[in-house]
């Protein structure tokens, strides 16, 4: 049955636009469906006809003049891919500080930060099943471990993102790698490749992602090397790109490798080991502790485990 429904944006919805108050409101429904409806006035900010791109602000009143539970409510209700305890325990025990805006946890080796249609585990899933106002403000590889931030509310979701747009969060990986740069530290800038779906999503067109990323040779010993990298953006694969370009691949990349890895290392060796960022003028850092495969790779290699307080002097 249709009718009229009433929605007053709360304070944490604040200064966002209203196609995204909408796609979290009834997160099952397109894109497209929202826009079609804010074109054709079904969908209305204090009884005016608006663009998917308007920006709400608390108080404002969302009318939506044609709800029908069987198109809003029936699709935004279908349940999250459930979650064992299991995960839920190892994400809980991973957690490295929480308060009442966002938490930092330290993402193990062989989970997804996000979901897909062929994986059923992920640190999203997890926390959707958690809070649905928890979200994720960037992401790892399924292979890297270390320092993840997930956000709490909206209000933090949008100081998350401002941060990274601005480049004001600060990230320390740590990577053993094989061989050695040639150089002990500087700045790389690569243009990394991408393939974005064209329009008629027949053919792939190629593009461009700028990145800067800069690195720092700790040792080097038996032809493997232990490196910082400090990704200034944060493009897909960015520091294991940059590790082939400098000729000393990660341990356990079987996709960006220049050489055959003579270590039988299977597991990716890199590992988000710190992150530093501004929040409410305090300047806050945050490490994650290195997984006992990384641990055992150090010993076995011969190579010095680098302490917290070694990486701390770099922030």
């Amino acid at each position: 049955m249709k009718n009229i429904i009433k929605y007053n944006v709360s304070n944490d919805e604040d200064n966002i636009r209203i196609d995204r108050w909408l796609r979290r409101k009834f997160n099952r429904l397109p894109q497209s469906f929202f826009e079609k409806k804010l074109r054709k006035g079904s969908i209305r900010l204090n009884k005016t006809i608006i663009k998917a791109n308007k920006k709400v602000v608390s108080g404002d009143c969302i009318e939506i003049r044609d709800f029908d539970n069987a198109i809003y409510i029936k699709e935004n209700t279908k349940k999250n891919i459930k979650v064992s305890k299991t995960f839920i325990e190892k994400f809980k025990n991973s957690i490295i500080f929480e308060n009442k805006d966002y938490m930092i946890v330290n993402k193990w080796k062989g989970i997804a930060t996000q979901g897909g249609s062929h994986i059923i585990n992920s640190i999203d899933g997890i926390i959707k099943n958690l809070s649905v106002n928890m979200s994720l403000v960037h992401r790892l590889d399924k292979e890297t471990s270390g320092a993840l931030v997930i956000s709490k509310n909206y209000t933090t979701s949008r100081f998350f993102g401002n941060l990274f747009k601005e480049k004001k969060i600060n990230k320390i990986y740590l990577a053993i790698c094989n061989k050695c740069p040639r150089k002990k530290n500087g700045v790389i800038k690569l243009k990394i490749k991408k393939y974005k779906n064209s329009k008629n999503l027949k053919e792939n067109s190629l593009i461009f992602n700028e990145s800067i990323t800069s690195y720092k040779l700790l040792e080097y010993k038996n032809n493997v090397s232990t490196i910082l990298f400090f990704p200034v953006t944060g493009k897909m694969h960015q520091i294991r790109i940059v590790a082939k370009y400098l000729g000393c691949s990660i341990l356990g990349d079987n996709k960006y490798t220049n050489l055959i890895d003579n270590n039988k290392i299977n597991k990716l060796m890199l590992h988000a080991f710190a992150i530093s960022f501004v929040y409410k003028n305090v300047k806050q850092r945050y490490f994650a502790k290195l997984n006992p495969e990384m641990i055992k790779s150090f010993k076995e290699l011969g190579l010095k485990i680098p302490k917290e307080n070694t990486i701390k002097q770099y922030f």
